[in-house]
């Protein structure tokens, strides 16, 4: 019998489709915090679609990242009692940024792990605005694979350049370099990519093959 999670498909567990990603980034003061601040995270969630952990930037562990995804009606505004909870253990906030989906799909099954790619680099068709964004919507038969559980791709409202594209993974089955799933070059920082990954996973290949040759 095939397994659920083999083919994404975007809403099955709710009526209403990803509206908006918001993405936080911020600065740990110690790393011994990062363990606490996952719980606090993972604790504190409230939107409708199944929360993605906190990640970690491979590059620098002391670097994390939020990224959510909002249905209609949820506000993006930060959950005020989470940000209490970070505070004392956060150096610095980066702005929140925001973008409007282009591809937003998941299995029935939450993956195991994640991988977040940022980068401000690259060309977009226009910039996108909150009065033109779309709710992302299921692409036909989907994406079939045995490997990935969801796949977000989001462009920055308001500029002409940038991306972001989560991954998500099931433990047991790794990346290979030969497949969208690979991660085969330390070229992050050089690429003006930022890599984040869920904990365990931030000690591997820190480089996103698809948008570098983006």
């Amino acid at each position: 019998m095939e397994r659920a999670w083999n083919t994404l498909r975007l809403g099955v567990l709710t009526q209403s489709y990803i509206q908006l990603l918001v993405l936080q980034e911020f600065r740990l003061r110690d790393l011994r915090a990062r363990s606490e601040a996952e719980r606090i995270v993972a604790a504190s969630a409230r939107e409708a679609e199944p929360a993605v952990p906190l990640l970690t930037s491979v590059d620098d562990p002391h670097d994390v990242a939020i990224l959510r995804g909002l249905h209609a009606g949820e506000t993006t505004a930060a959950d005020p009692s989470q940000r209490a909870l970070l505070g004392r253990l956060v150096s610095s906030w980066q702005p929140e940024k925001m973008y409007g989906p282009r591809l937003a799909e998941r299995s029935t099954t939450p993956p195991s792990y994640y991988r977040l790619a940022v980068t401000e680099s690259g060309i977009n068709e226009g910039p996108l605005s909150p009065a033109g964004i779309r709710a992302a919507r299921p692409t036909g038969g989907g994406i079939t694979s045995s490997r990935i559980g969801l796949l977000w791709i989001g462009a920055p409202i308001g500029t002409h350049a940038g991306l972001l594209v989560l991954v998500g993974h099931y433990d047991g089955e790794p990346f290979a370099s030969a497949d969208i799933g690979g991660w085969p070059l330390p070229l992050s920082t050089e690429l003006g990519v930022r890599i984040y990954a869920s904990n365990g996973h931030v000690a591997e290949p820190r480089a996103l093959r698809v948008l570098a040759c983006a």
